[in-house]
């Protein structure tokens, strides 16, 4: 497991256990772990990705960071979203980082603070030159973190908005931290 820190979230990566009770949507199993839930958590996009981030732990026997992580409130581990990367960074470096918030968490800043924080985590790693991002269309909420964050539009497809982030010498020596 790893773990990041803010001033208001902690940000958690996802053992097989809680995938495990997200698949079955388990959601006194989840408060067994220690989280709160309101029941939002796992929302349907995470729940369709489930047996993928299970895959990627079993085959790396665990987590490497560069996989689902669950963002919780710090003074009493409320789940209010998750977010993380899609897989491992690519041959050239390239990771793609997703985030989503529960919807009745949503319009406090933890999406865009806990993305800061991993995205500050993913530039401390050597393999990582590239971040990207992606959004449908009519995501407001998702394009306006994206931008927050530093993410510059770098092209439209038919169902996504495709984003970059730009790595400066200066954002890996001087990462903001919250």
């Amino acid at each position: 497991m790893v773990l990041l820190e803010t001033n208001r979230l902690l940000l958690r990566t996802i053992d097989i256990p809680l995938l495990d009770a997200a698949s079955k949507r388990n959601h006194q199993a989840i408060q067994d772990m220690g989280y709160q839930t309101n029941g939002e958590w796992p929302d349907p996009d995470f729940f369709e990705a489930i047996p993928y981030f299970r895959e990627k732990l079993v085959e790396n026997n665990g987590t490497k960071g560069f996989d689902s992580w669950l963002i919780l409130k710090k003074h009493n581990h409320e789940i209010v979203g998750g977010t993380g990367f899609l897989g491992d960074p690519d041959t050239n470096g390239m990771i793609e980082i997703g985030f989503a918030t529960n919807k009745s968490h949503r319009r406090n800043g933890f999406c865009a603070e806990a993305a800061r924080k991993l995205i500050n985590w993913a530039l401390s790693q050597d393999i990582v030159n590239r971040i990207t991002a992606r959004c449908g269309h009519d995501h407001l909420g998702s394009q306006h973190i994206l931008k927050k964050l530093g993410f510059t539009l770098d092209h439209k497809s038919k169902d996504f908005m495709h984003w970059r982030y730009v790595i400066t010498y200066k954002s890996r020596l001087y990462p903001c931290f919250f």
